[in-house]
């Protein structure tokens, strides 16, 4: 089964953006972004695992709770190791941990360096967050779908 390593600021809200409360994750992901995620996370029968810095300090079940509060039924199975590292070697030992192969794997984040995993790494534009491009990228890397191409001044374009 597929597994999403998941960011939250850049990926499922966008520069700029402000809820009215702040009282939980919940509130800081955007309702149209959270919607598209979810949609191609179950199109592709992914899991997600919490790579944001939001996953520090906050137990799983919460992660959960404020995730589905939030509008993603999507399963979180769990949350990378606070490492201090670059967040792609906290992924790596994630699924060194588990023996998951890499052609299993997706990375969802607006981090620019994802080293070793950049194949498989879906890099969403802080402005646009996780829109219909990175949805398409994500479902390629998996088969599902046409890639989704690089077009210069669209947003949302890697």
């Amino acid at each position: 089964m597929p597994v999403v390593f998941l960011d939250v600021d850049g990926v499922l809200n966008r520069v700029g953006y402000c809820p009215e409360r702040s009282e939980g994750l919940r509130d800081w992901i955007e309702p149209d972004l959270a919607q598209q995620l979810d949609r191609a996370v179950r199109d592709i029968d992914g899991q997600l695992v919490l790579s944001s810095d939001w996953r520090r300090g906050r137990e799983l079940e919460v992660l959960r709770e404020e995730l589905r509060a939030a509008g993603i039924e999507a399963p979180l199975i769990d949350v990378t190791p606070v490492l201090e590292t670059a967040r792609w070697q906290e992924i790596i030992a994630w699924c060194d941990a588990r023996h998951c192969s890499l052609g299993q794997i997706a990375v969802i984040d607006d981090r620019m360096d994802m080293g070793p995993l950049a194949q498989r790494f879906v890099r969403t534009s802080p402005l646009c967050g996780f829109d219909a491009a990175a949805a398409a990228a994500l479902r390629a890397l998996f088969g599902e779908g046409p890639d989704a191409s690089c077009v210069p001044g669209v947003p949302g374009a890697r």
